[in-house]
């Protein structure tokens, strides 16, 4: 298992990784829509989703990934009704044709206190790795 880190996507304040890859598999930790230089997250709901595949992509991209690995995503958001239209706008900009399967659920409580975040992402993505 390799630990996968860039400064171009946000970090954990306890012992998570940004993501690890083994055997090709890439499993992305809880994954905010964070500035990575000023840990700020957007004030609007586009921003913040926008952020997210940005962070999301530095993160693929440090793993020699790209959004069309990406097999699976996990979503919470603190206000599901509310914020998905919005989300999926971005999501089906930022993917264009590639449709990872995916689920999305409700949660009054995640992520830091402090910052308020919208939308939460765990990804699981696969890359062909040569042997």
């Amino acid at each position: 298992m390799q630990v996968i880190h860039t400064a171009q996507a946000p970090t954990h304040t306890g012992p998570v990784p940004q993501a690890v890859e083994a055997h090709g598999w890439i499993y992305i930790s809880a994954l905010f829509g964070a500035d990575p230089h000023t840990d700020t997250i957007p004030d609007n709901a586009a921003d913040e989703a926008e952020q997210l595949f940005t962070n999301l992509e530095a993160i693929l991209a440090a793993a020699d990934a790209t959004l069309t690995d990406v097999v699976r995503v996990r979503i919470v958001m603190r206000a599901l009704h509310r914020d998905r239209p919005t989300f999926n706008t971005v999501w089906a900009r930022r993917f264009g044709d590639h449709r990872p399967a995916r689920s999305a659920i409700e949660s009054p409580a995640f992520g830091r206190t402090e910052q308020n975040s919208r939308y939460l992402l765990e990804v699981t993505a696969y890359r062909v790795t040569s042997t």
